[in-house]
């Protein structure tokens, strides 16, 4: 190999052992350095390893030289710290629309981005994969080729199923029936939705996991129906993204659930005092059984007054509940 060669090897040899060996737990010394570049068959010198490090670090390397018994060095700044990484991970570790073989690749990827020390403890308090996730080992697929049709405002076709009874695939009318405009990709509770406008619900959403044989289209989409399309409008209401009849409710709740109310809804509703050790918020719903279900968590600490159609929903549910199970 040239000489001008093994000077390139050289330097990348080192950044890629800083990168994968050190932190600021853990120093190479210029000695380890030598060695390792012996090891696969660079000599060098003392001097050229600290003009190597220079270069680095005019380069835009953040390499960090300390002085205990001995001299060494190490790689300070990353693409990630590791609280980041720890967020990122334990987030695809949530997601129930990956499965369990794309959320080991997607962490080993991440974990790569950390030094061999810190990935030892990255892996180590790794929580345990969700239990209900996706089968569909397509969806990292899927979610590729969505984001692409969307970016070229290009309509797509799939299918859609469910599963039966036995657990097999069972498709929502003939394969390939559905052709819609995607808008948007989001994530809610725990699941990966597509947001787009389907002629016969207008804007609806499909589970990304449960789609199928995704083709983008030439057809492009109808940019005046998208730009009239508000994202936040359209899942603010939405619980667990249910869709259902939009509405104003006026709920009482005990004081206790103070912060569980801004924790769902954000802290720009509306909110009074009603006595010493209640309250009054003003939410902006869509009637559906999930949120009924998320009422009825509270017991007899929530209280709804309005609108009074939701008022005779939940009613509705109780009586229904009476008779399923004889109260």
């Amino acid at each position: 190999m040239a000489k001008s060669a093994v000077q390139k090897a050289k330097l990348l040899h080192i950044y890629k052992m800083l990168y994968e060996n050190t932190d600021e737990n853990h120093v190479m010394t210029v000695n380890d350095i030598i060695r390792q570049l012996a090891t696969v068959g660079i000599n060098a010198e003392r001097k050229s390893i600290y003009d190597d490090i220079k270069v680095l670090n005019e380069l835009g390397c953040d390499i960090i030289g300390v002085k205990s018994k001995t001299y060494g060095y190490y790689m300070a700044s990353r693409e990630f710290q590791i609280p980041e990484l720890k967020l990122i991970i334990d987030a695809l570790v949530a997601a129930r629309f990956l499965t369990e073989k794309k959320t080991k690749e997607l962490i080993d990827g991440l974990c790569n981005l950390a030094s061999q020390h810190q990935k030892k403890e990255l892996v180590r308090n790794t929580g345990v994969y969700s239990k209900a996730k996706s089968k569909n080992e397509n969806v990292y697929y899927n979610i590729d080729s969505i984001n692409e049709a969307i970016s070229k405002n290009a309509k797509i076709r799939f299918s859609y199923f469910d599963y039966d009874i036995d657990k097999n695939k069972v498709y929502r009318g003939v394969r390939g029936k559905y052709k819609v405009s995607p808008y948007a990709l989001i994530w809610e509770d725990e699941c990966y939705y597509l947001v787009c406008y389907y002629e016969r619900y207008n804007v609806t959403q499909f589970k990304v996991d449960k789609m199928e044989s995704i083709e983008i289209l030439k057809e492009k989409i109808d940019m005046d129906k998208k730009e009239e399309f508000d994202l936040v409008t359209y899942t603010k209401p939405m619980f667990n993204m249910f869709k259902g009849e939009p509405v104003k409710a006026e709920i009482i709740f005990d004081m206790s659930l103070l912060n569980v109310v801004f924790d769902r809804f954000g802290l720009d509703i509306t909110v009074y005092p009603v006595g010493k050790n209640k309250f009054k918020a003003f939410l902006n719903v869509s009637i559906s059984p999930t949120f009924i279900a998320w009422l009825f968590t509270f017991g007899d600490k929530a209280q709804l007054v309005a609108p009074e159609n939701l008022v005779d929903e939940i009613k509705s549910t109780l009586n229904s509940l009476n008779k399923t199970y004889g109260c």
